[in-house]
């Protein structure tokens, strides 16, 4: 354990310096470095007679410079842009933007910190959502494929009793058996365009009906946009598949162990045990294939975990969300304030560090408690 956490602790040391390296290597921009002469940027749109805000001004001013300085247009098109740029960040202070403060002081600290743990909040409660949802779905579907018939040959079997049916009733219900089905796998196709969309064409799609500032919302699509529950819940499924696979599961079945895989069935399996939060399969060979897949999942846990911190950002920045973290950020790249990009993103490191050393923690005390058990199996 000591091991692992100065492994983690380096790096995180390492990182921290790197910030600190950037942040004096290139100190934040002031209004002042951002223009060559900001007092005549100023004398110009501080002019009653013009409102450089439009273009129609802009270029009356540049045709009256060029009358009284005409060797000098390269410099009369540098110094329009930079009244373009002047007159942008004016604007956006006025609306209430920060990127007028390029000091951290205490209070700014605070607001990152405050945004920081709201974050963490959000992430953490879809973190352990999306665990939840990837374990059982995957249980799910791993039960269901062991007994059920594909699509296909479904439908092969309904339409070939369809065609030697001879009455009415029989052809009927076949039909609608038939509907039924092909029902079933639209709706499934729809779900997983849904899954798989990214979050901003969701949220863009109900824009009128929800309020796209809202957690609630963000929390939803942290759990079903960008691919995030479709992708890990078929690396699950892959790790159920592998484990059923291996020389124990049989040997376990010779020995009698319950191994029927079908729902609400004697010797079989109880479909609220597949959907409670602690799941356990007593007497049957799912509960050996799941323990051991459980533990071999962590590791993909925290790839999962670095997925959805990607897709949070996403979230935050697509739609704009203010008061969030990561919209902070976005405001703070666009208006060069890098100190506070800085701290952000070290903040967000340790978000991801912190899961690791969790979840490396847990494998840790799995991997012991497993080398105590054989120990005292092999006295």
């Amino acid at each position: 354990m000591k091991k692992i956490l100065n492994n983690h602790l380096i790096s995180i040391v390492f990182v921290g310096l790197l910030f600190i390296i950037i942040h004096f290597l290139y100190p934040t921009e002031t209004s002042d470095d951002m223009f060559s002469d900001l007092s005549l940027i100023r004398t110009y749109t501080e002019l009653d007679f013009l409102d450089l805000n439009s273009p129609e001004d802009r270029q009356l001013l540049k045709e009256s410079l060029e009358i009284y300085e005409p060797d000098k247009t390269s410099f009369h098109d540098s110094l329009l842009a930079e009244i373009e740029l002047y007159l942008t960040n004016q604007t956006r202070a006025t609306a209430g933007s920060r990127e007028s403060t390029k000091n951290i002081d205490g209070d700014k600290l605070v607001s990152i910190l405050i945004m920081l743990i709201k974050f963490v909040a959000i992430y953490i409660l879809v973190l352990l959502i999306t665990y939840y949802a990837v374990e059982t779905f995957a249980l799910y579907r791993f039960v269901h494929d062991r007994y059920s018939l594909s699509f296909f040959k479904s439908i092969s079997i309904i339409a070939h009793k369809l065609s030697n049916s001879n009455n009415f009733k029989s052809k009927s219900v076949y039909s609608i058996k038939i509907l039924a089905k092909t029902g079933q796998i639209v709706l499934k196709a729809l779900m997983l365009l849904i899954l798989f969309a990214p979050a901003y064409v969701i949220a863009y799609s109900f824009k009128t009906r929800f309020d796209t500032e809202s957690i609630v919302l963000m929390i939803i699509l942290g759990v079903i946009s960008n691919g995030l529950l479709i992708t890990y819940t078929q690396k699950y499924y892959t790790f159920l598949l592998s484990e059923s696979r291996k020389g124990y599961v049989q040997t376990a079945v010779v020995k009698n162990l319950d191994s029927g895989f079908i729902f609400d069935k004697e010797g079989g399996i109880s479909l609220s045990s597949v959907f409670r939060f602690n799941k356990n399969f007593p007497g049957h060979i799912l509960d050996q294939i799941y323990e051991n897949v459980r533990f071999q999942y962590l590791t993909t846990l925290k790839e999962q975990a670095s997925f959805l911190i990607t897709g949070l950002i996403i979230i935050e920045m697509a739609l704009n969300i203010q008061g969030h973290l990561c919209y902070e950020l976005m405001q703070n790249i666009l208006y060069k304030n890098l100190s506070v990009v800085l701290i952000i993103l070290f903040g967000i490191f340790l978000i991801v560090k912190l899961t690791e050393i969790v979840i490396d923690s847990i494998l840790l005390k799995h991997q012991n408690k497993i080398g105590n058990i054989s120990s005292e199996d092999s006295e």
